[in-house]
């Protein structure tokens, strides 16, 4: 098995309008960002839809084997400031104490 990343937009339950019919409303979308432990990436899509919990995709999400984080740090885009990478080496000093 291994490691799929899921990550799209969904229109949660609560959202979708029974008048509209097939139309999906873009307001109200939120987005889906979750690991699951699949065979293949139909099984993890698979998976992602049945955790949308009755939502519905407002378009077909990506599925890959490294998360949107790794990618863009591959890239090499900047980073805001004070959320250092874990491969910068460096260790963020915990608070201290009063």
């Amino acid at each position: 098995m291994k490691t799929y990343y899921v990550e799209g937009l969904f229109i949660p339950r609560k959202n979708l309008n029974k008048k509209s019919g097939s139309s999906l409303p873009s307001r109200g979308a939120e987005p889906f960002a979750r690991s699951f432990w699949a065979e293949d990436p139909v099984e993890a899509l698979r998976l992602a839809t049945e955790a949308l919990e009755g939502g519905r995709w407002l378009e077909t999400p990506r599925v890959s084997l490294t998360s949107e984080e790794k990618r863009m740090r591959q890239a090499g885009a900047p980073e805001l400031p004070g959320f250092s990478s874990a491969s910068s080496g460096k260790k963020a000093k915990p608070p201290a104490r009063r």
